[in-house]
Order: C-alpha cells, then sequence, then structure tokens
C-alpha cells in the first residue's frame, strides 16, 4: 500500500512543497537527516522550518522539524 507524503518547508509564514515521495519506499530517517542538515547549513539562523506532511488536500503533517526542538512528532 503507497503511503503519498511530501517534505515542506517554511521560510516566512507558508508551507511549500520541495519534495514528493512515497513512505513505503524511502529512507525516511535518511530524508530527516539529509533535509535538517541543509536547513542547518544554509540558515544559520535558525528560522526555517519543515515538515513531513500527507500529500492529500488535507496535508496533515506527521512530524515537525525546527532548529530549537529537531524532529518531533506532530
Amino acid at each position: 500500500m503507497s503511503r503519498p507524503c511530501k517534505l515542506q518547508i517554511n521560510t516566512s509564514g507558508a508551507w511549500r512543497d520541495v519534495l514528493r515521495f512515497d513512505l513505503d519506499e524511502v529512507d525516511a530517517e535518511a530524508l530527516q537527516v539529509a533535509a535538517a542538515n541543509l536547513i542547518i547549513i544554509a540558515d544559520p539562523d535558525g528560522r526555517t522550518s519543515l515538515r513531513i506532511a500527507t500529500a492529500d488536500a488535507f496535508q496533515r503533517a506527521l512530524i515537525r522539524w525546527d532548529a530549537a526542538k529537531g524532529w518531533a512528532e506532530a
């Protein structure tokens, strides 16, 4: 069974899609580490946040990341 999801970024108050993927076909932990490392390098002030959300009309957040807390269940 497929679980379509998307990695989203928030830099200025709105969530934007970065990547769509199937949660059953990707190493979610590796994706989380890579995404967080990219933001840590690109945004040293820590204003950017990330989330992995369902890729449907509701876009329900499954997990969120920010510089202060790291990844946490939504």
